[in-house]
């Protein structure tokens, strides 16, 4: 019958007792059945029939949280945000207190600019983390930036970007890059140029991270008018494009 039925077999014990039993049981089925009519019999069968239930195979998803998540990230990265979602939220049926999976669902609603569901996203990403693991940090980050990006709640998003920065020292330079463009938000100008170049300076031979922290010396000099450093920036911005 195999291993997916919805019912199981029972265990009989066997023994000269039980093969008594069975005989004694055959022979009073074969006088009782005597007894009956050829209608009272077929009404007996289709009794026991309707009583026998439905053989329902029911199959199991085979895949584990972990492996839905590591499935719905090879799909982000591809660009294929629907299949994506639908491993994450798969993830999540398997074991909603995934983190993993409701951060994949707030990078994509980020994406999207859907913010209120990217800020539900990632505090249900946060709730269901340990607070001194690393990978909070970037928890933390993507959070202020959904802050950031809506222009409000700044003085949280300041203080998720320094915990992100204090927990995870490897990757220090993200954070003060956050906290570069929080303080330019805020019109705290030195403290903006303060945490940018920090950032650079902590930042490895990553062109793209520098791409980044530059692009963000950039806005903050032409809120400043200050000409002289936007010139140095896009000189220094032509040789990383070499």
């Amino acid at each position: 019958m195999g291993k997916n039925r919805v019912w199981d077999y029972f265990s009989y014990p066997k023994g000269e007792v039980m093969h008594k039993n069975r005989l004694r049981m055959r022979l009073r089925l074969r006088s009782g059945l005597r007894n009956f009519s050829a209608s009272t019999l077929t009404c007996l069968f289709l009794t026991l029939c309707g009583c026998a239930g439905h053989q329902i195979i029911i199959t199991k998803d085979p895949l584990k949280a972990e492996e839905h998540v590591k499935l719905a990230q090879v799909y982000e990265a591809k660009g294929e945000a629907e299949l994506a979602t639908e491993e994450y939220k798969r993830a999540l049926e398997q074991d909603n207190t995934n983190p993993m999976a409701y951060f994949g669902l707030g990078n994509i609603s980020f994406r999207k600019g859907n913010h209120a569901d990217a800020e539900a996203y990632y505090k249900k990403t946060i709730e269901n983390s340990k607070p001194d693991d690393t990978k909070c940090a970037m928890f933390y980050n993507n959070l202020s930036w959904v802050y950031i990006e809506t222009n409000k709640k700044l003085a949280e998003a300041e203080t998720l970007a320094q915990k992100a920065a204090r927990l995870d020292t490897a990757r220090v330079y993200i954070y003060l890059d956050t906290l570069g463009v929080i303080y330019t938000r805020l019109k705290e100008y030195e403290k903006a140029e303060d945490s940018l170049l920090s950032a650079l300076k902590n930042a490895p031979d990553d062109k793209t991270a520098l791409r980044h922290i530059n692009m963000h010396l950039i806005e903050l000099y032409q809120l400043q008018g200050n000409k002289d450093k936007l010139h140095e920036i896009a000189e220094r911005l032509k040789e990383l494009s070499k």
